[in-house]
């Protein structure tokens, strides 16, 4: 364990000397982030004939700033392990010191305090944006993203460990964008079936808490349970995946 502070501060500094590397990919990402917000936004007014202050659109800007922050944990380690692959380095990693299901979870940390720092801008521009009109519990909304996002984290997992099977499977990871937008959007609050499904809970409790609700002390143990559920089952396919892509002798294979 007292390896790993070295190793996250040794992440940090390896994502800090991408980002300034590969600069223009980064702003990049970011303009087609504002640009497809804004489209959804424009889409959206202009199908109902409606203007930004009549409030048509806030649950939409507010499920949009989860959705970011949902799909930037679900993506940490399976687009890691794409990458790490297609550069041809992941048999390094795994002469590691840290196994590298450990080098994946502190690039996972690392993701998420990123989303995090996105989530915090994002709903400071959703209250901007709703001139407002939003009174929740704004701690109450990250609270809930945070708590459900191990789920997304597990999901995660599983899908690196596909990736190291399958090697060729970005359609996959394409995928998972509708995916998690289906998971945001699905109405899990007041808890119902729906939120049996990694994340939904916690995505429509953050969207209730930012319109003024006040879940019961259960909701919250409910979230903090699927995460850790879901979690749990991640990790267990991504065990399996990387133990069979070891017997196949695959495991660095592109």
């Amino acid at each position: 364990m007292k390896r790993w502070p070295r190793h996250l501060l040794n992440e940090l500094r390896r994502t800090w000397a991408l980002k300034r590397r590969y600069w223009f990919e980064t702003l990049l990402a970011l303009g087609f982030v504002v640009a497809m917000f804004c489209g959804l936004l424009f889409a959206v007014l202009s199908v109902g004939g409606r203007s930004l202050a009549s409030g048509e659109a806030d649950g939409l800007i507010v499920g949009f700033a989860v959705w970011l922050f949902a799909l930037s944990a679900c993506g940490s380690a399976s687009q890691d392990v794409q990458q790490e692959t297609e550069q041809r380095t992941l048999e390094q990693l795994c002469i590691a010191p840290l196994p590298l299901w450990a080098l994946l979870a502190l690039r996972a940390v690392l993701t998420l305090l990123g989303a995090l720092v996105t989530l915090l801008v994002a709903l400071g521009l959703a209250h901007a944006l709703t001139g407002g009109r939003l009174q929740g519990d704004w701690f109450a909304t990250i609270a809930a993203c945070l708590l459900a996002a191990p789920a997304l984290v597990g999901l995660g997992y599983a899908l690196a460990g596909v990736m190291l099977l399958a090697k060729k499977a970005e359609l996959l990871l394409t995928a998972m964008f509708p995916v998690v937008i289906g998971l945001v959007a699905l109405p899990a609050y007041p808890v119902n079936a729906l939120s049996l499904l990694p994340y939904a809970l916690g995505a429509a409790t953050a969207r209730a808490t930012a319109a003024g609700a006040q879940p019961e002390p259960l909701v919250w143990l409910l979230i903090a349970l699927n995460g850790l559920v879901w979690a749990v089952l991640g990790g267990l396919v991504y065990a399996w995946t990387e133990r069979r892509a070891r017997q196949l002798g695959v495991l660095g294979h592109f």
